[in-house]
């Protein structure tokens, strides 16, 4: 049910070793996004998933039985609640039991809830030029592939000044040293590109437009042909990396985990969609 890529390389005995472990604690993800309606009283009334004829029947079931419980901060406008929408995007990640049948345990990772985002939204940051990164040679070569979820933090003048690769995810699994050296080229990569290339359009109007900078977030994916992430109901191989945050981001949300975001897309570090409850699933 889960297709899972590995790299094939020749290893010493601790690195075979090594890539055993890390294949023993690899995981399968998904990505499932949607939007979810917010009563006055904050509480999810409605929702709708992105082609749900693409998603396995216990992935719905999954997130339609978590939803309900959500309970976010109601939505002020001029200080009296108003219904809302959210976009919506969850990570479900599912791992083996152990059993011996072939079963997968199923949890909700983490989900982000914020706004459609809009080229004509003069009161947040745009994207100007957002250039891709040119693969890594070395890294292709061997079969390495995964998303660098970036953090940039934007100048007045709409360039980076300063980018930190919040989290590495591979989809593609070794030994810890490949891992290792896969994640810090992928970042590499990724940081360098955007901090050389990289223009944005502040906003201009709004309450957001007198600050001395502005903080992003923009998922930078690495592989090798047009699967993965782009796969709407599909599972894709999960090997985390550890999240670093720097002193100019602020803390991350309830429930929130930057592998919750699309790549390719652009989002505000913050979001008037509060969660206050824990996600369960």
């Amino acid at each position: 049910m889960l297709g899972i890529a590995f790299l094939a390389a020749a290893a010493p005995v601790a690195d075979a070793q090594n890539a055993r472990q890390a294949r023993q604690q690899v995981e399968a993800s998904m990505l499932v996004t949607g939007h979810v309606d917010i009563d006055r009283d904050g509480r999810v009334s409605a929702h709708v998933l992105d082609r749900p004829d693409k998603l396995p029947p216990y992935v719905i079931d999954l997130v339609e039985r978590a939803l309900p419980a959500l309970r976010f901060e109601p939505i002020l406008v001029d200080g009296a609640p108003v219904l809302a929408r959210a976009k919506m995007s969850i990570r479900l990640v599912a791992k083996p039991t152990g059993d011996g049948d072939g079963n997968m345990q199923l949890r909700i990772a983490g989900a982000h809830f914020g706004e459609e985002y809009s080229d004509s939204d003069r009161t947040s940051v745009r994207r100007s030029n957002l250039r891709p990164p040119r693969y890594p040679m070395n890294i292709a070569q061997i079969g390495g592939k995964g998303t660098v979820y970036l953090l940039v933090q934007v100048g007045r003048d709409g360039r980076p000044m300063d980018v930190v690769a919040e989290q590495v995810n591979l989809t593609a699994v070794g030994s810890a040293r490949e891992m290792e050296m896969i994640r810090t080229a992928l970042a590499k990569t990724a940081v360098d590109n955007a901090r050389k290339h990289w223009v944005f359009t502040p906003p201009d109007a709004g309450e957001a437009a007198g600050r001395d900078y502005w903080v992003v977030r923009v998922p930078v994916d690495f592989r090798l042909d047009n699967s993965g992430e782009t796969a709407h109901g599909k599972w894709i191989a999960y090997h985390p990396g550890p999240v670093q945050r720097p002193a100019w981001a602020a803390p991350a949300p309830l429930g929130f985990s930057p592998d919750t975001l699309v790549a390719g897309g652009m989002t505000p570090e913050s979001s008037r969609f509060k969660l206050l409850t824990a996600l369960e699933g």
